[in-house]
This record gives C-alpha cells, structure tokens and sequence, in this order.
C-alpha cells in the first residue's frame, strides 16, 4: 500500500514532468515524419524525444518502476511500479500544428491506478488525478456534470487505426448524435477524458484505444466522480487494448446500452 502523503509528493513531481515535456513539444519543431501500419498512425521525431525525456525523468523520480509507452517499444508492464506513457497524444493533430494534443503520464502500482497527470501545452491546463484523493486543474478541484442521456454532449473517436471497424462504429455514433445533445470528435483521448472528468462533456466512447491513451484519462475520470469501463472484460486491470465508455455516472446506462446494442447488432 502507498501512502495518501508519498502519492501526494510523487504527483507534484509527475506534474512537474509532464509540464517540462510538454512545453518542450510545442516549443520544437517537427523534421521528421514515419508511420506505424498505415496513414493515419504517424510518429514524429518529437515523439520519440519526448519520451525519450520523459523515460529519463520517471525513473529518476522510481528507478525500480518499468515502462509502457507508445514509442521504441518501450512495452514493459512490472509487478510494481509501471509508468504509462503517451509523450504526445494526438499526434495527427500535433503533424497539423492544430494545437489540440497533450502529454500523458499514468503511474500504476501492482496495475491499480495512482497517479494519472495530463498537460495540454497550448491551454497551459494541468489535469492531475490521484488515487483516493481527486482531480485538479490547475490546481483546481474537478467534478464530473451531471447532465441526463439526453442532454449530454458526447465526445467520441473514430478508432482512425481500425477503419475496418468503420460501418459499426458510425453507426454507434450516429445514434449517439440523435438521442444526445450533440457529438465532438478531438483527436485526443487523454484530452478526452480529462474533459469529462471536469464536465466540459458528459460522455466519452471510442471502440479501440491503448493503455497509453486511457492510462493517465481513467484515473482523472474515477476520482473526479465519474464511471470508466472497458468494453474488454479485464483489459483495465492487465492494461491492454479495449474500447472505453466514459461518463459522468447519469448517463452511463444509456451510453452503455446504445454502445453495446451497436456492438453485438
């Protein structure tokens, strides 16, 4: 068990990690551009240098903790400590200086979640939860709304990387649009979740993201009075890929339920 005081001074330093990563992406420039299986999943040069920074950073702060991160397969879960890392979620966005993409750090220990810290640079907004304690921006403490199915304004994905799974995510997301208030797409789900957890959206659904993307997001969300699931039973707990449904609580069942329809109709 780690204490409520050792969690409290390990996020003050993961804050302050995250923050130095991401004011040092958007203050580079990006020389160079690969992919990963296809268009739509690029890496940059930035990518990689900032995890690279981050990698160094962590594990001065616990340097018996292991790494899962998105870049140089750098894919470690340990039976302790594991950081999980996304160095720039909402690459896409970042290639097209769209100024909506962020740093992601999660510390888990034995694969509970401790500590997630998500920055967004452009915003200059720090989004920091901590097991048993809450979420803050800022420094600020953050709360889930509590708008009905009805009234919810729901951000989604595409899961861009699976286009074969097009036909029913569309689908999904086109029920959402007419039984809800309305519809976002981003293009970062860490940014996503951070949203719900301080009730910008009330609902959050995409059909295949990385324990990277939802790492740091599921532990703001949980402590900031929301409900977070995975669509594949057990992936939160061994951290592996799964689809992800969000809420503010209100409106969980009713998100839940047009998801899962879409899924198995």
């Amino acid at each position: 068990m780690i204490s409520a005081e050792k969690n409290m001074l390990l996020a003050q330093q993961v804050e302050a990690i995250a923050r130095k990563a991401g004011k040092w992406m958007a203050g580079h420039k990006i020389s160079q551009v690969t992919t990963k299986g296809g268009v739509s999943n690029v890496v940059t040069d930035i990518d990689i240098q900032c995890q690279r920074l981050i990698i160094e950073e962590c594990t001065r702060c616990l340097p018996e903790s292991v790494i899962l991160a998105e870049e140089e397969n750098r894919q470690q879960i340990g039976e302790e400590f594991t950081w999980v890392i996304d160095p720039i979620d909402g690459t896409t966005n970042y290639l097209y200086d769209y100024r909506h993409s962020c740093v992601s750090i999660a510390l888990y220990y034995q694969k509970e979640g401790l500590i997630g810290v998500v920055y967004d640079p452009y915003l200059d907004e720090c989004f920091v939860g901590i097991e048993g304690v809450g979420s803050t921006c800022n420094g600020q403490t953050i709360r889930v709304s509590g708008n009905d199915f009805s009234h919810a304004l729901m951000m989604v994905g595409t899961a861009p990387y699976n286009k074969e799974m097009a036909d029913k995510t569309f689908a999904v997301l086109k029920r959402l649009f007419v039984e809800t208030r309305d519809i976002r797409r981003s293009g970062s789900a860490a940014l996503d979740l951070c949203y719900l957890a301080c009730g910008r959206i009330d609902g959050f659904f995409e059909p295949v993201l990385q324990p990277w993307d939802y790492g740091a997001g599921s532990i703001l969300v949980r402590n900031a009075g929301g409900t977070l699931e995975a669509m594949t039973e057990g992936a939160l707990a061994q951290l592996k890929p799964t689809g992800i449904i969000a809420s503010n609580g209100t409106c969980h069942a009713a998100l839940r339920s047009v998801i899962l329809e879409g899924e198995t109709g």
